[in-house]
């Protein structure tokens, strides 16, 4: 009976010691390390770091279709709101507003790269028209010798050596340099309810009147309370479009730009709506 026993503790021993060892090893001496993951794979983290390469890449080089292809590697649902979506999160936690700006600028361009797609047509077959009712049918001797000289087999003509072509790379396109003042066009008070009540509402424009993204926008209130964002993290409205919420009783003060003239008395409207302010970037 002893001996039964003690061969029971022996099993039970050598399990738990088995166990031990095994998590020692997997986890201290050799763990397991995860090579070449695809970026659809990788924690949320670390997608975040790759979004950001690809739109430091992007500002660089400025080659939108690169861009695009990368992108479609983490597989997301909606590349440009996984875009201004970190780009908000990267502003909100206090993160580099150049970083901020560079998703915010990508995310406009991929907004405008797919309404060019939907807006080019596609091409077709052209009809072939009929001959028209002046036109003069060939005499039939002409037609037999040209069906004789179509069908008089030809030697075949020798193939020509190819020679090496250099095909051009793409030139890199600079980023824009933001550093004209913006001249306010607009401001208006929205009190018939479509904008929540208290929403600041800002569009911005380029010198050519399309929308333009990645425009620093500073709010400033109170005491020393400021806040920084950049227009382009809503892409699905317009790459020129930023908003801000206000709040009842608070004054602000309104500047796009770097060498632009503050906007100040903008407080929620005593009709309870919004408002909104349009830019257009000087020359």
């Amino acid at each position: 009976m002893n001996e039964e026993r003690r061969g029971h503790w022996y099993l039970l021993t050598g399990l738990v010691l088995g166990l031990a060892a095994g998590l020692i090893i997997s986890l201290a001496l050799s763990p397991v390390r995860y090579i070449d993951a695809e970026p659809a794979a990788l924690a949320e983290r670390y997608k975040n770091e790759f979004r950001q390469w690809v739109a430091l890449a992007y500002q660089a080089d400025g080659n939108l279709p690169r861009a695009s292809e990368r992108l479609k590697l983490l597989q997301d649902a909606d590349p440009r709101q996984a875009l201004a979506a970190q780009a908000q999160r990267a502003l909100g936690e206090g993160g580099s507003p150049d970083d901020a700006r560079a998703l915010a600028a990508l995310a406009a361009a991929l907004s405008g790269m797919e309404q060019a797609a939907v807006s080019t047509p596609t091409g077709g077959e052209q009809p072939t028209l009929p001959p028209g009712p002046g036109t003069e049918s060939p005499p039939a001797g002409a037609t037999r010798l040209a069906e004789a000289a179509v069908q008089t087999p030809t030697p075949p003509l020798p193939t020509p050596t190819p020679r090496a072509t250099f095909t051009p790379r793409p030139s890199a396109t600079p980023p824009r340099v933001l550093d004209a003042p913006f001249v306010m066009t607009k401001r208006q008070e929205v009190c018939d309810g479509s904008l929540p009540e208290g929403r600041l509402v800002v569009l911005v424009t380029g010198r050519d009147g399309n929308p333009l993204a990645g425009v620093p926008i500073l709010v400033l209130w109170g005491e020393g309370k400021s806040s920084l964002f950049y227009t382009g993290l809503a892409p699905e409205i317009s790459p020129g479009y930023a908003d801000f919420q206000m709040e009842a009783g608070v004054s602000y003060t309104l500047r796009v730009g770097e060498a632009s003239e503050a906007v100040g008395g903008l407080s929620v409207p005593a009709c309870g709506g919004a408002w909104r302010v349009e830019f257009t970037e000087g020359g």
